[in-house]
């Protein structure tokens, strides 16, 4: 296994030979040692997200060794080959969603990889897009999705692999809204809105949690249920297609800022008024997830590019309404242009106030995300921190009454709130974190008021 930098890659100063080896190493026996599904029931190892996010921060050799083994510890074994099949390119696609054919796919795409040299990257774009396949691509959260974004930003074809046979082993989630014959229509349809230009993704939000559809969307605290019920999935084609894309490469910059404030504010401005701030677990995949997508457009054509930005938006549309479609309730704090003001006079304690005025208050995130033992924030760190570098440079929109943008984010200010939330270890016994007053994500319906009486912390 080899570990490279994708250009649009987010890295920080740290990272030296001998972390690079270890980050390697710790990979190579991940790969060799643990299945991608840690249970029958397909949850994904999270173990190389963990290692590969805090290592661009920086991290050190022994804290990615630790890292290592708090995740190990959870691991499904790698799983021999009972029935050794051969897959081919004629039978690629018989053996999809049954995950004890993962390595029989991990073999196949490394050999497809080896045949194709200098352009292996095209060639996994070509099977994660196909389009008998891409319905698998995202299913999972968008787990097949992040890992291939991992194997594409560290330009490994080992990663990429077990992206790939993550994917075409993986149950499907929504069934409808990524079949071609659908999937093909959200992306050709041109809405003629607001003078043509469609509606925006804020515009879109607002209006599907006004939709008469979300009548069919009932407060449950079955997870599963939550995910299976359809409407989520009608919403999602009703409303996608009326956010234009053009495959150009100004609409795809355009957009995909629009999109990553989109789901930031999803994210991190949906807690009840009157309750201490919580994040939502499947909500917070929308956000992490975007990060990648970026480094998976430098191997697309920009009708692919396109492409995968519909799909992002239709599984935004689809999880916001799974959960109530909360209201976003953008606070001051949330708005501001002066971060650093925000960060050091609201966030932090008095006598951290005029230490942290002297310096980038970014470098204290980072540090927090590298020591957290929550599987995720590292990941979410990484996502607001491109959102930071992105807004930083570009140039303020033009103020159009008709295609609404979302409010500015402070992204800083949200991973400050984040990290001061999600203080429990994704290892440790829930209960247990429970009684020493740690917290984690928040998971289920909660744009609903029952969902805040049974599990939220009011504030008045």
């Amino acid at each position: 296994m080899k570990l490279g930098h994708s250009p649009a890659a987010l890295r920080l100063p740290g990272i030296d030979p001998k972390t690079r080896l270890e980050a390697t190493r710790l990979c190579a026996r991940d790969f060799l040692e643990h299945h991608i599904f840690f249970n029958e029931r397909q949850f994904h190892n999270h173990l190389i997200h963990h290692l590969l996010a805090t290592f661009s921060m920086g991290a050190s050799s022994q804290r990615l060794q630790q890292i290592f083994d708090l995740n190990k510890s959870i691991q499904r074994p790698a799983l021999d080959r009972p029935e050794k099949v051969d897959i081919t390119t004629e039978s690629v696609s018989k053996y999809f969603s049954q995950d004890e054919h993962y390595q029989d796919y991990i073999v196949f795409f490394q050999k497809e990889f080896t045949d194709a040299g200098a352009e292996w990257k095209s060639v996994a774009a070509r099977y994660f897009f196909d389009p008998k396949a891409f319905p698998l691509s995202m299913s999972g959260l968008f787990h097949p999705l992040i890992q291939f974004g991992y194997g594409l930003e560290f330009e490994s074809q080992t990663i990429t692999a077990t992206a790939l046979a993550m994917a075409y082993t993986h149950r499907m989630g929504y069934k409808r809204m990524f079949q071609p014959e659908v999937f093909s229509q959200i992306c050709a349809t041109k809405n003629e809105a607001n003078g043509g230009k469609g509606m925006s993704l804020w515009q879109i939000i607002n209006a599907v949690r006004n939709d008469p559809l979300n009548a069919k969307i009932t407060f449950t605290t079955d997870l599963f249920a939550i995910l299976r019920n359809r409407a989520p999935e009608d919403l999602a084609i009703k409303y996608c297609p009326m956010w234009n894309i053009e495959p150009t490469a100004t609409s795809i910059s355009a957009k995909y800022a629009e999109l990553l404030s989109v789901v930031t504010h999803i994210f991190g401005s949906t807690t009840h008024s009157h309750y201490i701030f919580r994040y939502e677990f499947f909500l917070m995949h929308l956000l992490t997830s975007a990060y990648f997508l970026p480094i998976i457009f430098e191997v697309l054509s920009v009708e692919q590019q396109a492409m995968l930005l519909h799909a992002h938006s239709t599984m935004t549309i689809a999880l916001f309404a799974a959960v109530g479609s909360p209201d976003i309730i953008t606070t001051t704090e949330m708005k501001s242009i002066d971060t650093h003001a925000e960060y050091v006079n609201l966030a932090l304690p008095a006598d951290r106030r005029d230490r942290m005025d002297r310096k980038n208050p970014w470098f204290d995130i980072f540090e927090r995300a590298i020591a957290s033992n929550d599987m995720h924030l590292a990941k979410v760190v990484r996502s607001l921190w491109r959102g930071d570098m992105m807004s930083a440079f570009a140039d303020e929109p033009a103020c159009d009454d008709e295609y609404e943008l979302p409010p500015r984010v402070n992204w800083l200010y949200i991973a400050d709130c984040v990290l001061s939330n999600v203080t429990a270890s994704s290892f440790e016994d829930p209960e247990a974190a429970d009684a020493q007053d740690k917290r984690s994500w928040v998971r289920g319906m909660i744009g609903f008021d029952e969902f805040w009486t049974m599990f939220g912390e009011r504030v008045d």
